[in-house]
């Protein structure tokens, strides 16, 4: 274990419980409360395109709006992260998840209450967006430094690729179920036999993702989270003390930085992809949803959908195989390198079932990925430090993805948004194809443990 970044020894954290029921209990709330955060992120897609920008030549305002709502829906929470890390380093990872449920649930409420009076507008939606996003930051932050602490040291791997999985199969799942919410008013009557508050099934969406916050603040309520142990001998610092500290730790391990920079390539990348597939599938594949009698709502789910079960099944195949002595670093370089390739059969789509199945591919390697990057995270970081170093990592890495959104809708205001996707699925391909290539590349791993040793 590295030698703690400030003056003094670092006793060993209380060791996690054999019982792996409180972290079954964790995950399950998790991923129910993800279900709900997927189910609202697609009524804000359907709100935009169906309700506020309708038509056709509305197309540059659309991306403009969506753009908006991204950057609400990312920015907060990830620029948020450095802070939200320091805090969770210092006080009761419980109680900030307790606090930071109610909160959200708080504000679904609000936005449903508005969405039921009409009173919705897209700059008091940016607003609350944000304020969800900034209250996920100290989330995320407990929550990603929090549940390595219920799993023994053998069963992480296995822990964070159920996590990755709940991310496939919120992604599954929360389509079909968001869409049926949406559509709630037409399948009881239609909008002429319903009162005026239930015309839109938008705030079906958001009350059911506040439900599931509510879930998720019971469940913490009954875990226990085995504390760190005081730090002996060490100068008291300030909460941005702290934050300097996760800073310096990791820019001052330059084998690092090489994961990190790859995880901004890839969100700078992905971006336009995520923020353009609703205009993709309204627009470009119009005549084929036509042909099939397929809506957009219910298109827009049917390919988010498969991209889940891809992403369901790649972290599957991982819990099956496993790494088999693989080099991380190695395997996370292949994977990026075939979500690069994927996203430019999603640009290149004109069917329905092409860009599915392009999107099916591209998920596919989302859960070995990220559960390769996670598993180097939290067995290389000292454990005082490392929700500021997994916050610091995802600030750094996932700020990308805010610039990587403004930067397409800018663009895909004046060119057509699949040309935007694909050239960006076409740089991440080959620049990750010219890293395996590079001189030191198969060592990287070895310098990365060497680098987290070296006290400082």
């Amino acid at each position: 274990m590295p030698a703690p970044i400030q003056g003094g020894p670092i006793l060993k954290p209380e060791p996690p419980p054999a019982d792996f029921r409180p972290f079954l209990l964790l995950w399950a709330s998790q991923t129910l409360s993800l279900f709900g955060t997927f189910i609202s992120q697609f009524a804000v897609n359907v709100w935009l395109v169906r309700d506020l920008f309708p038509l056709p030549a509305q197309k540059p305002e659309l991306a403009l709006a969506l753009t908006a709502t991204g950057v609400a829906m990312t920015a907060p929470l990830i620029f948020g992260m450095p802070l939200a890390g320091a805090f969770a380093d210092r006080h009761d990872r419980r109680k900030i998840l307790q606090r930071a449920n109610l909160g959200l649930g708080a504000l679904s409420a609000i936005i449903v209450a508005l969405l039921l009076a009409h009173r919705l507008s897209l700059p008091v939606a940016v607003v609350l967006l944000a304020g969800y996003a900034l209250v996920g930051s100290f989330h995320s932050a407990a929550f990603d430094s929090g549940y390595g602490l219920l799993v023994p040291p053998g069963r992480l791997p296995r822990a964070n690729a159920m996590m990755m999985t709940s991310y496939g199969l919120s992604q599954l799942l929360a389509p079909p179920l968001a869409a049926t919410l949406v559509g709630l008013p037409a399948l009881l009557g239609g909008a002429d036999r319903l009162p005026a508050w239930m015309a839109s099934g938008v705030p079906f969406a958001f009350a059911a993702d506040g439900l599931s916050f509510l879930v998720a603040f019971l469940a913490v309520t009954v875990i226990h989270f085995p504390p760190l142990p005081p730090r002996v001998n060490t100068t008291p610092t300030s909460l941005v003390g702290d934050v300097k500290t996760g800073f310096r730790w990791m820019l001052t391990r330059k084998p690092f930085l090489w994961l990190v920079a790859n995880g901004a390539l890839v969100n700078l990348m992905f971006a336009p992809m995520m923020l353009l597939l609703p205009i993709l599938v309204r627009d470009r594949l119009a005549a084929d949803r036509t042909h099939h009698g397929l809506s957009f709502e219910a298109t827009l789910a049917l390919v988010n959908m498969l991209g889940g079960l891809g992403a369901v099944l790649g972290g599957v195949a991982l819990g099956i195989v496993g790494f088999r002595g693989a080099k991380k670093t190695t395997l996370m370089i292949v994977l990026l390198l075939g979500m690069g390739v994927g996203q430019v059969l999603v640009g290149l789509s004109t069917t329905v079932f092409a860009l599915a199945a392009a999107l099916f591919a591209t998920e596919f390697m989302v859960a070995p990925l990220n559960t390769a990057s996670f598993t180097l995270w939290q067995s290389l970081t000292p454990p005082h430090l490392l929700a500021r170093a997994l916050s610091v990592r995802r600030f750094l890495a996932q700020s990308a993805f805010p610039i990587g959104t403004v930067i397409a809708g800018w663009i895909a205001a004046a060119v057509e948004p699949w040309i935007v996707v694909t050239a960006a699925g076409a740089f991440l391909a080959l620049g990750c194809a010219a890293q395996l290539g590079a001189p030191g590349f198969g060592a990287l791993e070895d310098r990365m443990r060497e680098a987290a040793a070296r006290p400082d």
